[in-house]
């Protein structure tokens, strides 16, 4: 076996020496996150000091191949930004905070959590950055996420229907790993994260579908309908409400106001009746084939514990935390605190069932500022470029899909700790990279400038600057490209 893998590496080393130099840096990206959704450790892995996969293989030579584009000139690292710093501060916290641990639990390496689920999401954040994706890189890179989608809902059906033989990878009906067994885990093994990188894909359908001809309307509505079934097929809630906040959220502004209105109304009213009605049946839903309803319910019942075990955490050390990816060996002691008259003891065994609460006690205050003040900027951003109307819709695609992306994220963080699961780091990192680079290139200018800083930016009236002007560009023609030919705005 040790024989054939070897050869089979010689091989993929020699084609991708060939290779890889002629495909550009974002799309080899792209690659890898999709590699890495099927083919990560689950498919097939190399146990060791660090667990090897063939994404991870993959992921290093894509690496590699970088740091040698920007050596050699050929690729040019970008003025950096506010995201830019916090990602570099965010890997040197949590670096500091896997190093600086207690006792580790079992069979957990905070060094080897902190490299793939810290440290790796980073680094294909910062490949992003320096490819400086174009608009053929963006198309590209939307509909191979919808593809993704597509095929995960498909076989995530197939999962709940219990027709395995048609689901591939097979390892994802393996059921010697009966946890979430019956539900649409897909290949992430996990129907939250599953349901994260649906929801991912249902956004840039749905925008597809927004921007589209006639012809992409009833093709795109087809597929966000059949993502859509994907999604009900996790069997999850937070899943549920997340890919409907994250329609609602993309859509919210250029939505008549007479709609919102009715739509906010229509959702108290029948969500309370649905609420009233169908409430022990959610609470107390059956979801995988070997778990019973009483068992579901009691995840719910789990969560104020973990809540009250964070918040003691919190208080002994609320700066650092108690270091990084070894909260079941710290939270022991505080299992046994009865002053709350409550079986704290329940939740243990448990990882924390929040993003944020799991950050606060890992790295303390400090990491969790870090981690609450990237996602704010990322949504500032999205939410900057996807809304302003004088963007070219591809580049107001980015924005708005990456604030659906962050709503589904950020649902699934409220009933998971999502920066620990399989490759979600990786997509909102990879996007990450996407939206600052379209975003700095679209909207900043030289720093000296800020008359026309303030004029076009606050300002969408017909006599402001194009959009993605610097002021050092020459005066503007429609018929010559500003800058970059993949970032004219529309004028």
């Amino acid at each position: 076996m040790i024989f054939l893998l070897l050869a089979f590496s010689l091989a993929i080393a020699v084609w991708a020496i060939i290779v890889l130099p002629k495909v550009r840096l974002v799309l080899l990206c792209t690659f890898v996150l999709i590699t890495g959704t099927f083919f990560g450790p689950a498919f097939f892995a190399i146990d060791g000091p660090l667990q090897l996969s063939v994404d991870r293989l993959l992921l290093g030579g894509v690496i590699a191949l970088g740091i040698s584009l920007v050596l050699r000139g050929s690729l040019k690292v970008p003025r950096l930004s506010t995201p830019d710093y916090l990602v570099v501060a965010m890997v040197a916290w949590y670096f500091f905070c896997a190093v600086t641990t207690g006792d580790a639990p079992k069979g957990i390496s905070p060094i080897g959590t902190w490299i793939f689920y810290i440290f790796l999401p980073a680094m294909i954040y910062g490949l992003v950055r320096v490819s400086q994706p174009s608009a053929g890189d963006i198309k590209t890179i939307v509909s191979l996420t919808i593809g993704v989608g597509v095929y995960l809902a498909v076989i995530g059906f197939f999962e709940t229907r219990g027709w395995y033989s048609l689901v591939f990878p097979r390892y994802i009906v393996d059921i010697k790993v009966w946890e979430f067994l019956g539900r649409a885990r897909g290949p992430l093994m996990n129907p939250s994260a599953n349901g994260i990188v649906l929801t991912i894909a249902l956004s840039f359908a749905v925008l597809r579908l927004y921007y589209g001809s006639r012809s992409q309307v009833l093709i795109y509505g087809f597929l966000s309908l059949l993502i859509l079934l994907g999604v009900y097929s996790t069997l999850t809630r937070g899943v549920w409400i997340g890919a409907v906040l994250a329609v609602v959220a993309m859509l919210w502004r250029p939505t008549p106001r007479w709609v919102k209105v009715l739509g906010v109304l229509s959702v108290l009213v029948f969500g309370s009746m649905a609420a009233m009605g169908l409430k022990e049946q959610l609470l107390n839903m059956k979801r995988d084939k070997n778990l019973s309803a009483e068992d579901s319910a009691k995840s719910v019942a789990l969560r104020p514990l973990l809540a009250i075990v964070a918040y003691e955490m919190f208080k002994d050390s609320p700066l650092t935390g108690h270091g990084f990816a070894v909260y079941r060996e710290a939270s022991k002691p505080y299992y046994q605190d009865t002053s709350y008259e409550m079986p704290l003891e329940q939740s243990r065994g448990y990882f924390q069932h929040n993003i944020f609460l799991s950050s606060l006690v890992d790295t303390g205050l400090i990491g969790l500022t870090m981690f609450a003040w990237l996602l704010a900027r990322l949504a500032r951003s999205a939410w900057r470029l996807g809304n302003h109307e004088r963007v070219d819709p591809l580049y107001r695609m980015v924005g708005l899909g990456m604030i659906g992306s962050l709503v589904g994220y950020f649902l699934g963080g409220m009933f998971q700790d999502v920066v620990v699961m399989p490759m979600i780091q990786m997509y909102l990192l990879f996007l990450g990279g996407v939206l600052v680079s379209v975003y700095q290139r679209t909207f900043e200018v030289a720093g000296d400038d800020f008359s026309l800083r303030a004029h076009f930016i606050r300002t969408s009236g017909s006599n402001a600057p194009p959009l993605g002007r610097r002021s050092t560009d020459p005066p503007y023609s429609a018929e010559t490209p500003i800058g970059d030919e993949a970032f004219r705005p529309v004028t």
